[in-house]
C-alpha cells in the first residue's frame, strides 16, 4: 500500500509534509528550505552552502559537538546539502526518536549561532570541499550542465521579452534600489520559516 500523503500549512508559514508508512520502523525528517544557489547574488555567490554548513556549529542551548551526538548518540544519522533551489537538513532515526530529531533541527534551523571563529574556519572547509568536487570530473561536468542550462534559461526568457529588463518599472524611478543583504542577513532570512517545507 502506498503512503498516504498529506501537507499542513502552520501560521507561521511553514509547511508541514508526511508519509505515513506504519509498515516502517524508522522516521526521516527534513527541513527544505527554498533557498538555494540561483538566489545568490555573485557578491554572495556560495552563501546558501555556507550556511547550510555553519547551521551544524551551533545554537543557543547546544555546541556543534552536541547536536552531532544528540542524533547519532542513539543510532540516527544528520546530513544537509544545498542545491540550485533550495538547502535541505534531514535527520533519520528509529520512529521512536521522532521528537528529539524534531528538536534538533528545529534548533539549528531557528536558533543557530554562527560563531566567528566557525565562520573562519568553515570557509577553508567550503574550499576544500569546492576543490574536491572539481577532481570529480562526473561532478564537475554535472555543475557545469547544470550552470550552462540556468543561464540558458535566463537567455530564453530575455528573447521572449526581450524589453522586460531595459525599461525600469515607475515604482524603481524614484526610489533607491534596496541594499544587498548582508551575509549575516542573508543567513537569517535563509532560516525563516514561511521559506520552508518540513
Amino acid at each position: 500500500m502506498p503512503p498516504k500523503y498529506q501537507v499542513t500549512k502552520l501560521a507561521n508559514g511553514a509547511r508541514i509534509a508526511t508519509a505515513e508508512m506504519p509498515h516502517m520502523e524508522s522516521v526521516s525528517l527534513g527541513i527544505w528550505a527554498e533557498v538555494g544557489s540561483r538566489d545568490e547574488s555573485a557578491r554572495l555567490n556560495g552563501i546558501a552552502h555556507f550556511a547550510e554548513h555553519m547551521l551544524f556549529k551551533g545554537t543557543a542551548r547546544r555546541t556543534a559537538r552536541k547536536i552531532s551526538l544528540d542524533i547519532e548518540g542513539v543510532g540516527g544519522s544528520i546530513n544537509a546539502f544545498t542545491s540550485e533551489d533550495h538547502t535541505c537538513y534531514y535527520a533519520k532515526a528509529t520512529a521512536d526518536r521522532l521528537p528529539r530529531l524534531a528538536d534538533v533541527l528545529m534548533d539549528m534551523y531557528a536558533a543557530s549561532a554562527f560563531p566567528a571563529k566557525e565562520v573562519r574556519r568553515e570557509r577553508e572547509v567550503i574550499v576544500e570541499e569546492i576543490a574536491m568536487y572539481r577532481e570529480n570530473p562526473g561532478q564537475h561536468v554535472e555543475d557545469l550542465l547544470s550552470q550552462r542550462c540556468i543561464e540558458s534559461r535566463a537567455s530564453t526568457a530575455r528573447s521572449l521579452a526581450p524589453n522586460s529588463r531595459s525599461l525600469p518599472s515607475p515604482a524603481t524611478i524614484s526610489a533607491p534600489s534596496p541594499p544587498e543583504p548582508t551575509a549575516e542577513e542573508y543567513c537569517r532570512r535563509s532560516t525563516a520559516w514561511h521559506h520552508a517545507c518540513v
